[in-house]
């Protein structure tokens, strides 16, 4: 490859000076292009932040959106082993005297023993059925207990009956069980032979046991028998769930219902501090730095002023609760002139324990409660394809036609170092040649007659 030295003829520093040239028209254009991205790339990540901020906004908002997060029921069973108790919004206040006279059992009916499980059978078929619903096995003259069983538990229409073997003392047997409890969910057996008898002799009358007997729980509410299929006992009383876990009629047990104030109150205090934060992160996102003349990545941004003056003008909102409009300051909630929430802990005691429907239907009435009105805002910004993506889709594509900008002028400022280097070559050369002319002109003269040399 070829040597190229720039300079020679000219004596110029020919690579200072053309990095001098394309620096001058470079740098600047370059500062430009590094400030746009920065300020791009500042965008996507305030903007990423705000949609944090604003699903963990979301999150409070769900337990107040939802009249069952709000109408929280607290149950207490005492130190009641007999049944535990779950109750749903629409439970009422009350209490009760429960007493458990036995629990619901399984069905379960066992074949004969026999004195080796890996050995075959008989051939034929087992017809099954539970509450109603039945369905056949094919007994291969190969198929020992196991593979019985395996057919069993995988046939795809079993509507609920499992198998399993026990293998004791007197022999392994092929054991089947309901899986629901209660008497109606018994189990019934048919052997058909269709070689020999092993089928029958293994399941068929006496030699078909029961080991435990299908039962219904039965209980007491307040001396009112209650017959239930399952241990889970539901609306016996309305909105309530009974787990029953042992029985023994002559023990009382008492279960009481409550409006949990706490837990609602609780509820309305992550909110305002969930909203406070977000507020903050509102203003510290779109806020100018007097002192330090800098401006926050979103400052001035439409879509974060078009957000909190859309919060602003719901939490202001009066709603109308079965006729009576209420709004956050009549139960306690005050917002000051920042647009930041405060709790007044007296007013909010005494909303929740006087008129609970009240601020159920302030925050969770559709369409118009508070809660409702900004979990439907805030999910238009933060869904997929939402406000926030489009934004992001925007700034994603401002920063490709940045960096395609930036690659045309790399390639731009390349032709003008090219060209530079050019015009000063051929320049030094044209030198270099006007200077080897100059230099034998003046030997030339130097040697004609008569010309005297200077010691």
């Amino acid at each position: 490859m070829a040597l190229t030295a720039t300079g020679i003829g000219s004596g110029l520093d020919i690579n200072k000076i053309v990095g001098v040239l394309v620096d001058a028209e470079k740098l600047p254009k370059e500062a430009i292009f590094d400030k746009k991205e920065q300020t791009i790339d500042a965008k996507v990540s305030a903007i990423g932040t705000l949609k944090s901020q604003l699903s963990t906004f979301q999150d409070a908002l769900e337990k107040l959106s939802d009249p069952a997060a709000l109408n929280i029921r607290k149950v207490s069973t005492g130190e009641s082993s007999y049944f535990s108790a779950t109750a749903d919004e629409s439970a009422q206040k009350g209490t009760y005297q429960i007493e458990v006279e036995q629990l619901a059992k399984t069905h379960k009916v066992a074949g004969a023993n026999v004195a080796n499980s890996a050995l075959p059978v008989g051939q034929g078929s087992l017809d099954l059925s539970v509450n109603g619903e039945s369905f056949s096995v094919a007994v291969e003259a190969t198929d020992s207990l196991e593979m019985m069983a395996n057919k069993i538990n995988d046939s795809s229409d079993n509507p609920g009956v499992t198998a399993t073997i026990i293998t004791s003392d007197g022999g392994s047997r092929l054991v089947l069980s309901s899986d629901e409890s209660g008497v109606d969910n018994q189990v019934n057996i048919t052997a058909t032979d269709t070689v020999g008898s092993g089928l029958n002799d293994m399941f068929g009358g006496a030699n078909l046991s029961t080991l435990q007997a299908a039962q219904n729980a039965v209980l007491y509410i307040d001396g009112q028998k209650v017959t239930s299929q399952s241990n889970d006992v539901d609306n016996a009383i309305t909105g309530v769930t009974l787990s029953l876990t042992d029985a023994d009629l002559t023990k009382s047990s008492i279960l009481k219902i409550e409006q949990d104030d706490k837990a609602v109150k609780e509820n309305v205090k992550a909110f305002v501090e969930a909203y406070n934060t977000l507020v903050g992160s509102i203003d510290k996102l779109s806020n100018y730095d007097v002192e330090k003349k800098v401006s926050a990545a979103l400052q001035g941004d439409s879509m974060i002023r078009a957000i909190e003056s859309q919060m602003r003008n719901m939490i202001s909102n009066r709603v109308d609760v079965d006729g009576e409009t209420v709004a956050l300051y009549d139960i306690g909630v005050e917002v000051d002139r920042y647009g930041k929430m405060s709790v007044n802990d007296t007013r909010l005691d005494k909303a929740i324990a006087e008129d609970m429907d009240l601020v159920s239907g302030l925050f969770s009435t559709p369409d118009k409660g508070i809660a409702s009105s900004l979990d439907s805002l805030v999910e238009s910004y933060v869904k997929t394809g939402g406000l926030i993506d489009t934004r992001d889709n925007a700034l994603t594509s401002d920063k490709s036609r940045l960096d395609d900008q930036r690659e045309s002028f790399s390639l731009k400022m390349e032709m003008l170092e090219a060209r530079l280097f050019k015009q000063f070559n051929a320049m030094d050369l044209i030198v270099g040649q006007l200077n080897k002319q100059s230099e034998g002109l003046t030997d030339r003269l130097k040697s004609l007659p008569g010309v005297v040399r200077k010691s």
